[in-house]
């Protein structure tokens, strides 16, 4: 197949080529407006209709954001996240090249509820660690996060460190010789609850993925539970597939 020469693309397409080329240098910066619709025209010599379909391009390649009667601005560029591996959400971050930090709301003993008990395999109201996390990148709220783990596997276990920015999975494998070896994820869109939306700072309508997650050792035994609301638009998923044996 042979490619389009970029003097045969259409104008638009050269548009938002140039402006997705500003943004990757990066000459045009997070949150930074670009010309409106108008601008465009008037300034550039291009008509209304060409712009918006230059920017209609760049909001599907998720490069910019229009925010309503206030223009497109630039977007964060979203986290990918891989589901095929196993890592924890400071690693995730590390990984992507961002800074990962965290607002604890929630750090203590509690009783397990009904679901938390049935994924770790332990009675209803059993002791659990519970940490409840507002999860920042590059000190932007991207994710809330509560995890639970059997108070019993690793005791004193939120007084080991500081969770606003260290990983609990280090902690874990350094100081208690747990070490997460699979997962059972479900995931799945929806719109956050009133407590959700105020921890991220997002409205009420917007899409979220809401995702649980039950981790096991290498002994196929339950160590943690994790449920967590990510902010739809900040966040890729990404899962590696091959073709079934009987296909």
């Amino acid at each position: 197949m042979t490619s389009i020469a970029a003097d045969q693309q259409p104008l638009y397409q050269r548009i938002a080529n140039d402006f997705a080329a500003q943004i990757a240098s990066g000459a045009l910066k997070v949150g930074e407006r670009l010309p409106s619709e108008r601008q465009m025209a008037e300034e550039l010599g291009y008509s209304r209709m060409t712009a918006r379909q230059a920017l209609k391009v760049l909001e599907r390649r998720g490069l910019v954001e229009t925010r309503m009667g206030r223009g497109a601005f630039v977007a964060h560029p979203q986290i990918e996240q891989q589901l095929s591996t196993l890592s924890g959400f400071t690693e995730d971050m590390q990984r992507g090249g961002r800074v990962a930090s965290s607002i604890v709301l929630d750090a203590g003993v509690g009783a397990a509820d009904l679901e938390a008990a049935n994924a770790l395999g332990i009675a209803e109201h059993a002791p659990v660690h519970r940490l409840v996390r507002v999860r920042l990148a590059d000190a932007e709220p991207v994710g809330l996060e509560r995890t639970e783990i059997p108070a019993a596997l690793a005791p004193k276990l939120l007084d080991r460190a500081d969770f606003t920015t260290d990983s609990l999975y280090r902690v874990l494998r350094e100081d208690y010789g747990i070490y997460p070896s699979e997962a059972e994820q479900r995931l799945w869109s929806a719109h956050p609850d009133a407590s959700s939306a105020a921890a991220l700072g997002i409205p009420m309508q917007s899409s979220v993925l809401i995702l649980t997650r039950r981790t096991l050792d290498a002994t196929r035994r339950p160590i943690e539970y994790v449920r967590s609301v990510y902010r739809g638009d900040c966040f890729v998923m990404r899962v590696n597939l091959t073709l079934g044996k009987d296909a």
